[in-house]
């Protein structure tokens, strides 16, 4: 989170403790900000070796644009086993509901706990939808947006955007499949 702004520098307070020698003093890192329209990125660089829980960074440039759903989406309702990574530690699973899904992410609802910035591994199987698919996918994506859930049962639950990590080319082939079937049954039902 950004906790200070002075001009072009800016003061982070870290969410999680990071593994040492993560982030240090010279580092290049993205700084993205997300929005329901897109999301915003910034190219930063660490200004000074990063405390327990702070780290100072200067802007390197202007913010770049990346717009939103960019690929088709298609509704899915599935249910997934939803698990943090957190310092390459994968937390517990939790069950949450695919609702749509495209070439680069997936919406997820009633999720528990995310925030934007989250590592998340989803494991799912598509082939609950009667399209011909078989066996279950597990893809690796970060949360964009997060906000507060009116499906779920338990409190605190939330609605996700996720988007997928670069490197999973046969699980995201699988996925593009998925939803090249799942259009093709649109136009011609």
């Amino acid at each position: 989170q950004v906790a200070s702004c002075d001009g072009k520098t800016l003061m982070l307070e870290l969410l999680e403790e990071l593994p040492t020698g993560s982030l240090e003093e010279g580092s290049v890192i993205d700084l993205t900000m997300s929005l329901s329209w897109g999301m915003y990125k910034w190219l930063c660089l660490v200004c000074s070796q990063p405390s327990e829980r702070k780290a100072e960074i200067q802007l390197l440039d202007a913010p770049m644009f990346i717009q939103r759903r960019l690929d088709p989406r298609v509704g899915v309702g599935v249910q997934a086993d939803i698990r943090t990574v957190r310092s390459a530690v994968l937390g517990q699973p939790h069950e949450a509901v695919v609702a749509d899904l495209s070439h680069g992410g997936l919406k997820l609802e009633a999720a528990k706990q995310l925030r934007a910035g989250d590592v998340i591994e989803m494991t799912m199987d598509l082939s609950a939808t009667l399209i011909t698919f078989s066996g279950k996918i597990s893809l690796m994506g970060r949360v964009v947006m997060a906000y507060p859930s009116d499906r779920g049962e338990e409190t605190g639950s939330t609605d996700a955007h996720v988007c997928f990590l670069d490197g999973q080319h046969k699980a995201v082939e699988a996925v593009d499949r998925f939803v090249a079937q799942q259009l093709k049954c649109r136009w011609n039902g």
